[in-house]
């Protein structure tokens, strides 16, 4: 039986959470959000987790797995490429912005943008706003974030030895693959 999309909602923010996390508690707190998906053993040292994570995706130096669709969707792999662009112009047309110091692309923006396309599928929204959320959202996720995510869960797959993270990226996977399915989105 496939999720429902309020289900896919909640893993979704879980996971937005997860990415932008920024030291272990918050780690610790989006993790434990992606059950029924994934359950997390006891014992998880989360300053392990955070270190694992910052390692992976956020630096200081030069990191494995860039959460950023710019660097897997460009012919030269670098920020604030197109596919910022192109994400600019859907957090605008939703009235958000991605948070200061973060390009567009990140990928708890992109999450951000899904869930609140998924907003505008409700039946008070009315039939014409929620067939232009439908086709933002084929666009977001089967041209986009389909493009890009396996190959920013392979890479960060390759060398993430903690639960959490690897988690995260099960849950990720997951959620990409029930969100490909029109179905959800009627």
């Amino acid at each position: 039986m496939s999720p429902s999309l309020p289900e896919m909602q909640t893993l979704a923010q879980a996971l937005r959470d997860f990415f932008s996390s920024t030291n272990a508690e918050a780690l610790a707190a989006a993790a434990t959000r992606f059950a029924p998906v994934e359950i997390l053993p006891d014992s998880i040292n989360w300053q392990a987790e955070e270190y694992a994570f910052n390692r992976l995706f956020v630096g200081p130096q030069a990191v494995p797995a860039p959460p950023y669709a710019s660097v897997y969707l460009e012919a030269e792999p670098r920020l604030m490429g197109n596919a910022a662009a192109d994400m600019r112009e859907m957090l605008q047309a939703l009235g958000l912005a991605a948070p200061e110091g973060q390009p567009d692309d990140f990928i708890a923006c992109e999450l951000e943008v899904w869930m609140m396309l998924t907003l505008l599928l409700r039946p008070e929204r009315g039939e014409h706003l929620r067939a232009h959320a439908r086709e933002a959202l084929a666009w977001l996720v089967d041209e986009h974030m389909a493009r890009w995510l396996p190959a920013f869960v392979e890479r960060a797959g390759t060398d993430a030895p903690t639960p959490a993270i690897q988690a995260a990226l099960r849950c990720l996977e997951y959620w990409l693959c029930h969100c490909t399915q029109r179905s959800m989105y009627a």
